[in-house]
């Protein structure tokens, strides 16, 4: 696949920049060509893995990833962060290949404070698997697997493990029905 010079702004060329230079610095590893446009704060005490060609568009409203002592977060190749992401990471966090984060997403593996004296608050590892999609205002709660080429629509709240190759929304999110996703069908190139 060739781009065009037409195709390439100063906005993008600044993004990359920005990216290829704080990334290496908050990230343990960092593939090619990653892109950071806006407000990224990243506290890392953890481990950051990032794939590929990863778009934070972090405008107009920062973004947040907190990675916790000991806790892992993996980012596949070609994902893509909308604005107002909030990831809370205290175990671990895994996000695959070519998944798409909306805006306003907010996703944490623990409660962080328990409910009553019976509640043992504790960490649950989170994983998205390839080709996800998130729609804008989601939040994802810990112990939750979304299974690959799912959607989860807006305003939901995950609280479960949803299958592969379905439409998912509501408060907790359930299935609405399956998706037609054909064998390595790519709903975004980033």
């Amino acid at each position: 696949m060739s781009i065009s010079f037409n195709q390439i702004s100063l906005g993008k060329v600044l993004a990359v920049l920005k990216g290829a230079c704080i990334l290496p610095i908050k990230a343990n590893s960092v593939g090619f060509l990653g892109r950071i446009s806006g407000k990224l704060r990243v506290s890392n005490k953890g481990k950051i893995v990032i794939g590929g060609n990863v778009s934070f568009h972090a405008k107009p409203f920062p973004s947040s990833i907190t990675v916790s002592k000991e806790a892992k977060l993996w980012v596949g190749d070609h994902v893509f962060f909308n604005y107002g992401l909030d990831i809370g990471c205290t175990k671990s966090i895994r996000i695959g290949s070519y998944t798409i984060i909306g805006p306003m997403v907010n996703m944490m593996d623990t409660n962080f404070h328990p409910v009553d004296v019976n509640d043992l608050s504790y960490s649950k590892e989170i994983v998205i698997s390839d080709n996800v999609w998130i729609g804008r205002g989601v939040l994802i709660l810990p112990g939750v697997t979304i299974g690959q080429n799912s959607v989860i629509a807006a305003g939901s709240v995950v609280t479960r493990d949803i299958p592969d190759n379905v439409l998912a929304g509501g408060t907790p999110a359930k299935v609405i029905r399956e998706i037609q996703v054909p064998q390595n069908w790519i709903r975004r190139h980033n």
